[in-house]
């Protein structure tokens, strides 16, 4: 992993939200330290980050910059978007619940129904 995707990957873990507006941000921010890259190829990881400034506060920037309604916006889709998965892992566990329940209650029907065979012939006494 070359250095500039090391920091636009820490860049990008940052954000509590990821969109196109974000998308966008990081492509420019990339190309950005590609450019300085090819200026001084050999930077040293520290010496990138005194330049642009650490992931944290890159991303603190960004935000500083973007629009309120924007930010609520993507906040409250995740919020919807966790909800719904959420709901539909209770639907599952509810689900997986139910079916190991009615396996486990035919499993017992089977156990009380077994057939025994009895083997038929006659008895002789041996002398």
């Amino acid at each position: 992993m070359t250095i500039a995707n090391k920091y636009i990957q820490q860049c990008k873990s940052l954000f509590p939200v990821y969109g196109k507006l974000e998308r966008t941000f990081l492509n420019r921010l990339k190309v950005q330290v590609n450019e300085h890259l090819d200026l001084f190829p050999d930077i040293s990881y520290n010496e990138l980050v005194k330049k642009f400034g650490s992931p944290r506060e890159v991303v603190m920037e960004y935000y500083d910059n973007i629009e309120d309604d924007y930010l609520l916006s993507k906040i409250d889709l995740a919020k919807k978007v966790k909800k719904f998965l959420l709901f539909i892992a209770i639907l599952f566990l509810v689900y997986f619940f139910y079916q190991s329940y009615t396996t486990y209650q035919a499993l017992n029907l089977i156990k009380d129904q077994q057939i025994i065979y009895e083997k038929q012939g006659t008895i002789e006494e041996t002398k």
